[in-house]
């Protein structure tokens, strides 16, 4: 969520600094043409420069963090598909709510298999047993894995916004 929220944002914003958790695979998405603007670091340094005049993306996690205070005092924002829920935005107390859910629907996850050409394929998340037989009839050998994913919450996919 990160990656795309960042995908959205015109540079014109002023500096944009990310947490180190953020950073991973930005060279590959930049490279396979995703529209990531420049961004640097959320060290000391990149702080006084950002501080009041940029933006800051960060995972949940940085909530209530030495990291975070650095940035003081902002303006605190959620990307989530939660924050389409009613007072959701209220209940967290943050600034800002921006509806950007990871979740495909029935329709997009179907596109996007066919898209792939995969001739095998293994769902880990959601509605499993029921994509699986789908497939399965529509001749696409496809099972359902069970992982160590406890499900949904509505604090682990959010991006945070600063």
């Amino acid at each position: 969520k990160a990656q795309r929220s960042l995908s959205y944002l015109d540079a014109s914003i002023g500096p944009i600094a990310l947490h180190g958790a953020v950073t991973p695979y930005l060279d590959a998405y930049r490279q396979f043409g995703a529209p990531i603007p420049e961004t640097m670091g959320g060290g000391i340094s990149e702080a006084k420069e950002v501080k009041g005049k940029g933006f800051v993306i960060c995972p949940p996690s940085a909530m209530n963090t030495p990291w975070l205070k650095k940035y003081e005092p902002y303006s605190l924002a959620f990307a989530s598909g939660w924050m389409a829920v009613r007072g959701d935005r209220r209940r967290r107390g943050v600034d800002r709510g921006f509806v950007l859910s990871d979740h495909a629907d029935w329709n997009g996850l179907n596109k996007t298999i066919a898209a792939t050409g995969a001739e095998e394929v293994w769902i880990t998340h959601g509605y499993q047993e029921a994509l699986a037989r789908w497939l399965n009839e529509k001749g696409v050998l496809a099972k359902a894995v069970e992982t160590m994913f406890e499900g949904e919450s509505d604090e682990s996919d959010r991006a945070t916004i600063v």
